[in-house]
């Protein structure tokens, strides 16, 4: 399972910052046993302010705010709720 998700918004001065993150969980079994692993990992932040809304990934290269919401379902909401 690979998914992206929005973390907390947190509010910095007149910006508000949306963590974007990527969590990933494995499983496998075999005659020795069973594993699961997963991570977490920073994957892009949103920056929203006076002047708009920008996503930046992890490397500061600008990425469309569009194609995020398209993958995390309640980005939308997230973002208009901060923008009021």
């Amino acid at each position: 399972m690979d998914e992206l998700r929005a973390g907390t918004p947190m509010v910095a001065g007149e910006f508000t910052l949306v963590p974007i993150e990527r969590s990933f969980i494995a499983s496998d079994s075999g005659d020795w046993g069973c594993w699961l692993s997963g991570i977490k990992e920073p994957f892009a932040i949103i920056v929203c302010d006076a002047t708009g809304i920008r996503a930046f990934d992890t490397e500061a290269t600008v990425i469309p705010v569009e194609s995020l919401i398209q993958k995390i379902p309640d980005l939308r909401k997230i973002i208009d709720v901060e923008l009021r």
